[in-house]
């Protein structure tokens, strides 16, 4: 569904030859039928992604694609979190590690910027949020910034075996003389084990896991209709490591990874990358991010270095629309406590992530 948003009041001093369509990703195809034709499009541009945060949480989309003179400047996938404990704002996109506008006229900038201040000002949201890519307007100084890593699959599995690390590789053939079952699945029973492992490295990490309806709607959405898959590693017929990995147009993205540490010395967790690489490979995919790390997490970034990677910078940008102000925090807020979390029985811990979560992005 297209709805046409051309009020003054929405778009405010906008000349009239900036036009917003408002286009609803839950009803037909009309905005994957835009975003699929991208080549820079990620998965979480996709209506599927915008099926999960509306099932799971209720938030409301506002997917724009925004002309200036009758021509496509941007598409941009935002969403509206409410919540009385921390306010009403727009997002793109909650729980993605990125979803920046895709831009088609990008020297639009500063009108497209326009339009979305005014959405954000018509919808009174607290502030505006977008994740990666440029600048948003000039002066827009970054909110926040995390360690990406990319790895460029199109030179095939020989190729990418050959570039790795011999620490990786050797760590990999000790996963293949552990006794370790890989699978890729894409049911209901393969995200159930991982969602068991997940709760308990959420717990390990003084974190509460998100709800299992957010699994389950991945699962519907994104799984089963094979933009993604899960790869688990067992051992003894218990799963002792898993990811959850998304894919579309070419680009892959290492969303979920868990693992129990108790088996780490089998490098379930490098049985995993590796049998998922190979998967994704196979697969057409030409390129896979293994989605943002917080710049103090030495452990994670080392893990995902030693895949041959290339580290770059994500920034997230957020406009606050009381100060009528692009902002830049000092520090990142802590996500973890240890000490409560990290010693609540799994059930509680669960009832935790219910209660928490609606209020965040």
């Amino acid at each position: 569904m297209v709805t046409h948003l051309q009020s003054p009041a929405l778009v405010p001093q906008a000349s009239p030859d900036i036009h917003a369509e408002r286009i609803d990703p839950l009803v037909g195809a009309v905005w994957d039928s835009h975003i699929t034709a991208r080549p820079d499009h990620s998965v979480f541009h996709r209506a599927a992604w915008a099926r999960v945060l509306a099932e799971t949480y209720e938030h409301r989309p506002f997917y724009l694609r925004i002309l200036v003179e009758g021509i496509e400047a941007a598409l941009v996938p935002l969403m509206e979190v409410r919540s009385p404990v921390t306010g009403r704002r727009g997002v793109s996109l909650p729980f993605a590690d990125f979803a920046a506008p895709l831009w088609t006229e990008p020297r639009q900038h500063a009108a497209v910027s326009q339009a979305l201040l005014g959405v954000a000002a018509e919808r009174k949201w607290k502030h505006l949020e977008l994740r990666g890519g440029s600048s948003p307007a000039p002066g827009a100084g970054c909110f926040r910034s995390y360690c990406a890593h990319e790895l460029d699959l199109s030179s095939g599995i020989s190729r990418l075996a050959q570039q790795l690390p011999a620490s990786t590789r050797r760590s990999i053939h000790k996963a293949e003389r552990s006794g370790l079952t890989i699978t890729i699945g894409r049911d209901a029973h393969a995200m159930l084990d991982f969602y068991q492992l997940h709760s308990r490295t959420r717990r390990r990490h003084g974190l509460p896991p998100q709800p299992f309806g957010f699994f389950q709607a991945i699962d519907r959405h994104l799984i089963e209709p094979g933009l993604g898959a899960i790869i688990l590693a067992h051992h003894a017929g218990t799963a002792v490591a898993g990811a959850v990995f998304f894919h579309s147009g070419g680009h892959a993205i290492y969303k979920f990874g868990a693992s129990d540490k108790a088996h780490w010395d089998l490098r379930p967790n490098h049985g995993v990358m590796w049998s998922a690489i190979q998967y994704l490979t196979a697969a057409g995919c030409q390129s896979l991010h293994f989605g943002r790390t917080a710049t103090t997490d030495a452990g994670l970034i080392r893990f995902k270095q030693s895949w041959a990677s290339t580290a770059g910078t994500l920034n997230y940008f957020r406009y606050h629309t009381g100060k009528l102000a692009w902002i830049t925090a000092a520090r990142p807020p802590a996500e973890n406590l240890p000490l409560v979390f990290g010693h609540l029985p799994l059930s509680l811990n669960r009832i935790a992530g219910r209660l928490i979560y609606p209020h965040l992005d």
